[in-house]
């Protein structure tokens, strides 16, 4: 039976605890000074934090995949554990549950300890101000951006993110499957989740219909991404051990 308190690694899940809050502070006296002049309000803050490039592809998400490359290579790695599973499929399924649930707790931890810190630090309004729209558009943005109220537009926006992040682990999962180094999925899955990432984060649009693009071209590549993994865990002799 899947357990999952089996598949979170607690000593790296502590670890991304302790820099998401410390990077949420960070963030968060980064916008103070700006928001003295535009009045900026917590979910305006948010906003800010979870669409920042340095944020989203150079800390949370070298972050994540530190917390999940290990996953492919706890107890169940290997033929023993294909037999109990009953087939290949159905083991690599278990793996696929263990990257998604540790993806969304991941990210619901990332929002959540964010959101915390700018409720602390700014007064809560579920409408955009006009001050925030004002920079927004100095800064190259459209205003018909932040049509939706705050609270769907973060959603929107977060979700492209967590899908990026879906796509990564399941690179992640791959290249862990060809090369048995967790070191080298790592690498990799971080390189293309740096390189996806900044091209997500380059798009200024954050209009639905940008947002609804974004999602599914990342959830079709995810998907793409795990049904080379299942090929490969066909083919894969797992160190000479019995296999399905």
């Amino acid at each position: 039976m899947f357990s999952l308190s089996e598949h979170i690694p607690a000593a790296r899940w502590c670890l991304a605890l302790a820099v998401t809050a410390f990077t949420a502070v960070v963030s968060v006296h980064k916008y103070i000074d700006l928001a003295d002049m535009a009045a900026f309000s917590s979910l305006e803050a948010l906003f800010l934090i979870m669409t920042d490039t340095v944020n989203i592809v150079f800390i949370y998400l070298p972050l994540y995949l530190f917390t999940v490359c290990g996953i492919m290579f706890d107890s169940g790695f290997g033929g023993i554990e294909i037999l109990r599973c009953g087939s290949r499929p159905r083991w690599l399924a278990g793996k696929l549950i263990t990257y998604l649930i540790n993806t969304l707790i991941f990210f619901a931890a990332v929002f959540l300890i964010n959101y915390t810190v700018c409720s602390r630090a700014f007064n809560f309004s579920s409408l955009w101000s006009s001050g925030f729209i004002g920079v927004r558009v100095m800064l190259g943005h459209s205003a018909e951006d932040f049509f939706a109220p705050p609270l769907p537009t973060i959603i929107g926006a977060s979700f492209s993110v967590l899908l990026l992040y879906v796509l990564c682990g399941m690179v992640n999962m791959l290249v862990s499957l060809v090369t048995d180094r967790e070191s080298a999925a790592l690498f990799f899955s971080l390189l293309v989740g740096i390189s996806l990432g900044l091209a997500n984060m380059a798009v200024t649009s954050n209009s639905s219909e940008s947002q609804l693009l974004r999602c599914v071209l990342l959830a079709v590549s995810a998907v793409s991404v795990y049904v080379f993994c299942i090929a490969a865990a066909n083919k894969k002799d797992f160190s000479g051990k019995k296999s399905a």
